[in-house]
């Protein structure tokens, strides 16, 4: 979203073009976005051939667990298949990538992107079935229960054995035949529900989107006629997209500088967590947004209830806790302190991102 498109604004202003010639550090920067749909596997072949780049952080999907099981078979086109392409082509530009010095030897000029494939706590049960518990390292057993997840797992799948597996062989699609083996880079990194500090609409988030039976801004405002259902069972950890942007910052300039652990095809080699440590149910976050703003006590409860009975009823299934252990990040890093074991990097608190989030819309 748009707290990951600011990891090129805001963390690489030297990569940014400005909009006027005689720029000055003081002065607005604008960025060169590219419309794309990866679902159009020729455009994005010809797109990814012609500006050749270093790094892609892969952060589209159908997010919405809900919204996938209405949508199925297009949710998984974008979600699987766009992200096998993706791989296939990071891999055959690593592979093909050579030119001919002026001596006639062959000579690789551009190593391939590498492949930051953005993914889900949801490819965990939270122990229902797997009977593995909370918090998950990146080598725990995943079993996802929900086709969402599913489809992430699946994405990571396409990432280790086409991507990181230098035997899978790779053929072009616009062309019939095997094209090589070998070469490509991807990583998996794995998060948690996430909002953004810059929403234009509080359905962007799920974090955020139980504010529009409360603010003035939202047209559901006006039309609540009965008490809403919050889920207060599952417990989420939401996470700015401003922190995950300056982890994937910090990742980017260690593989740009050759110093991040070398992938390989091992399940768990290739994989990172980032997610904030703040617990808290769906229900507890709308009584704190509420309390940010304001709101009467009375309103809240007037408005809404919390259900702590189980699983959210008509939806689609999810687990109760999915928290994710970063441990292995912060290592990979050099962000975790040996002596004590804690983590050197610092997400912005709950508090302070739910008011950063919620101030476009009092």
């Amino acid at each position: 979203g748009t707290g990951h498109t600011r990891l090129q604004v805001d963390h690489y202003p030297e990569y940014v073009s400005s909009s006027n010639n005689n720029d000055t550090a003081s002065k607005p920067k604008t960025v060169k976005l590219h419309q794309l749909n990866l679902l159009d596997f020729g455009a994005t072949t010809d797109f990814l051939e012609k500006h050749r780049p270093d790094i892609i952080v892969h952060c589209a999907a159908e997010r919405y667990p809900d919204a996938f099981e209405t949508k199925l078979e297009e949710s998984m086109k974008l979600n699987v298949e766009s992200t096998k392409h993706l791989a296939r082509e990071c891999k055959r530009l690593a592979t093909m990538a050579v030119e001919n010095d002026k001596n006639g030897n062959t000579t690789n000029i551009y190593a391939g992107p590498y492949l930051i494939y953005i993914s889900t706590s949801y490819v965990f049960d939270g122990g229902i079935t797997s009977k593995e518990y909370p918090p998950y390292q990146p080598q725990s057993k995943v079993n996802p229960i929900n086709n969402y997840g599913r489809s992430k797992w699946m994405g990571e799948c396409a990432v280790r054995d086409i991507l990181n597996n230098p035997t899978t062989p790779i053929t072009n699609d616009n062309k019939e035949g095997v094209v090589a083996t070998g070469g490509g880079h991807g990583i998996i990194v794995r998060v948690p529900l996430l909002y953004g500090e810059d929403c234009c609409d509080l359905s962007e988030s799920p974090a955020l989107e139980m504010m529009k039976a409360f603010l003035p801004s939202s047209a559901q405002q006006t039309t609540i006629t009965k008490r809403k259902n919050l889920d207060h069972w599952a417990l989420r950890f939401p996470t700015s997209v401003e922190d995950v942007a300056r982890v994937l910052k910090l990742m980017i300039d260690r593989l740009v500088e050759n110093k991040f652990p070398v992938v390989s095809s091992s399940s768990s080699s290739d994989t990172y967590h980032i997610a904030s440590p703040h617990g808290i149910t769906k229900y507890e976050l709308m009584q704190l947004q509420a309390q940010l703003l304001n709101i009467p006590v009375s309103q809240v409860k007037e408005r809404t209830v919390g259900d702590s009975s189980g699983p959210p009823k008509n939806s689609a299934p999810r687990p109760q806790c999915t928290q994710l252990d970063c441990s292995e990040t912060w290592k990979a890093l050099g962000l975790s302190n040996d002596a004590s074991g804690e983590q050197l990097f610092e997400f912005v608190s709950l508090d302070e991102g739910m008011k950063r989030a919620l101030n476009g819309f009092l």
